[in-house]
């Protein structure tokens, strides 16, 4: 019995078309996952981009005008929500202090509080010493953290009014002893404390006591 050799059916080759077709299919898989990557990436990166849209943190502003030199106290500050983004390390946030710091510059009004502009309160030789002020002696809406000189006018030996003294120069109003806390239109004198220097307590006090006191406000941009 002759046994007979099948032959081997040869390997038939892959046609030039269905090659390219292979290949374009790959390349359209890899566009397609790029394409899908992408669009996740955008996704992600536009939710980052929109919570930090929507972050507000509380930070400090000046709840009203604040001159430099100023201890700034509660009345003088508020808080406020708002989206300060990159820029916030600029500002005092809310868990920052701020009472008891004392401005450095003047503040408006509304605007935010930048961290430059406070500065812890240094041993100082100051004092507070309230003097008493008659109507018309001292500037309209004289108010705390104004900068004022003071002058003392004594009477001459006729008991008519002299020659008014300096006795202290840019001394800044700590309060104003009125019901209005400003100076109003009622008859009489009020009380306005006064941190002066311990070199000029005396002056001032003694000036007091001889003759009347005048108030000359020195100007914001003079300050």
């Amino acid at each position: 019995m002759t046994l007979r050799t099948q032959p081997v059916p040869a390997t038939t080759p892959r046609s030039p078309l269905l090659m390219q077709r292979s290949q374009r299919m790959r390349r359209v898989d890899t566009r397609l996952l790029a394409g899908i990557a992408l669009i996740i990436l955008s996704i992600g990166l536009t939710s980052i981009a929109m919570g930090r849209a929507g972050h507000t943190t509380s930070v400090w502003i000046a709840a009203r005008d604040v001159p430099s030199g100023v201890v700034v106290t509660k009345s003088d500050v508020s808080l406020v929500s708002a989206n300060l983004s990159q820029s916030q390390s600029h500002y005092v946030l809310e868990s920052q202090p701020v009472l008891g710091l004392r401005a450095t510059h003047d503040l408006a009004k509304g605007e935010f509080i930048p961290g430059s502009a406070l500065s812890p309160v240094k041993p100082t030789s100051l004092r507070l010493v309230t003097v008493p002020v008659e109507q018309f002696h001292a500037p309209a809406g004289l108010a705390r953290g104004d900068l004022v000189d003071v002058y003392i006018n004594s009477p001459n030996d006729s008991g008519l009014s002299g020659t008014a003294a300096l006795v202290a120069t840019r001394v800044s109003v700590h309060s104003v002893e009125d019901d209005g806390g400003t100076f109003g239109a009622s008859a009489g004198s009020v009380g306005v404390v006064l941190e002066l220097t311990r070199e000029s307590v005396a002056r001032v006090v003694s000036g007091t006591r001889s003759g009347s006191v005048d108030l000359v406000r020195v100007p914001m941009d003079q300050s």
